[in-house]
């Protein structure tokens, strides 16, 4: 239940309570029954206008907690070229952890589902409302050793992001719905890069976030090794494509951001600092029925004080 008092009025109720009460009390022995119920009516009546002034209710939080936070579904590409060396002279992964340490404090409300694209895709995080869940899968992520690396695609993870936004377009309709990439764009695989065209009317915001350089770096074969990723007897150096990151983000509608270790990312605001929504969740107020109670024995009053008055004349007449 929930209390908003007037405190004016609260405080005139109480006091006309304490002195009809005392009135009350004091009333001679001999008064009619009539004159001490009609009495009794207006100390009950100014005790039922402290409940106005209290202006209970209640809140039907069904819908208002589900839009409370929104829905943010974000793909990693964490396959070996995530380990160039290009950003900021650190792997281009260190990059995506600053990011995602710096969304779970941005919108600590929302709900996250992480998805780790390299091979193959899976969830890596199952949707989580708790950003210190996302931190930790954030500092451990890491890229996919080059030993099992295959060809690269980078839209290989949209029909499972599709998959997880249609979900939570069906248990949570009214929540925002926000698609993040996080890669470097370097498309090794034979065919196009599969497009996010798809998404675009499952979501309410979409970003792009590239990583690296198109001069390129070189690469560890894994987290915090010195030995390089090799091509024919020499380093291997894997180059950003921000051109593909930037075409992606007009197929899903969203806006694409060249990332560097000197800038941060501007995230969506966190749907419970905005203002509320009159439609999310429905207000029952209860001080009308404190009202209507303090109407009746105040008609209560009136009759009484009415058919006194009335036996009165006659006696007198």
């Amino acid at each position: 239940m929930t209390i908003n008092p007037d405190w004016i009025l609260l405080v005139v109720a109480i006091l006309a309570a304490f002195v009809l009460a005392a009135i009350a009390v004091m009333a001679p022995r001999h008064s009619s029954p009539r004159s001490t119920t009609a009495m009794w009516c207006r100390v009950l009546a100014a005790l039922l206008l402290v409940g106005v002034a209290l202006r209970p209710g209640s809140t039907d939080t069904t819908r208002s907690n589900e839009a409370a936070g929104a829905e943010v579904v974000v793909i990693v590409d964490r396959t070996t070229s995530m380990g160039a060396t290009d950003y900021s002279g650190r792997p281009r992964m260190s990059g995506v952890t600053a990011d995602l340490i710096s969304l779970a404090a941005a919108m600590p409300s929302a709900r996250v589902t992480v998805i780790a694209s390299d091979n193959q895709a899976r969830i890596a995080l199952p949707p989580s409302t708790d950003p210190a869940a996302l931190r930790t899968l954030a500092e451990t992520l890491g890229w996919r050793e080059t030993v099992n690396a295959t060809g690269t695609d980078i839209g290989l993870a949209e029909p499972l992001a599709r998959q997880m936004l249609v979900k939570a377009r069906a248990s949570r309709p009214s929540a925002k719905r926000y698609l993040v990439y996080m890669g470097d764009g370097e498309q090794t695989a034979s065919s196009a890069p599969h497009s996010f065209s798809d998404v675009s009317g499952l979501i309410d915001g979409g970003l792009v976030l590239g990583y690296g350089t198109t001069s390129g770096g070189t690469m560890p074969i894994r987290p915090g090794a010195t030995e390089k990723v090799t091509r024919n007897g020499s380093p291997a150096v894997s180059r950003a494509n921000p051109q593909s990151l930037q075409t992606m983000a007009e197929q899903m509608g969203g806006r694409f951001v060249q990332r560097n270790g000197a800038s941060t990312v501007t995230w969506w605001e966190n749907p419970l600092q905005q203002p509320a929504d009159p439609q999310s969740g429905h207000v029952r107020h209860w001080a009308w029925w404190f009202a209507a109670a303090a109407l009746v024995c105040e008609m209560a009053d009136v009759w009484l004080s009415v058919r006194a008055w009335r036996r009165m004349r006659k006696e007198v007449a």
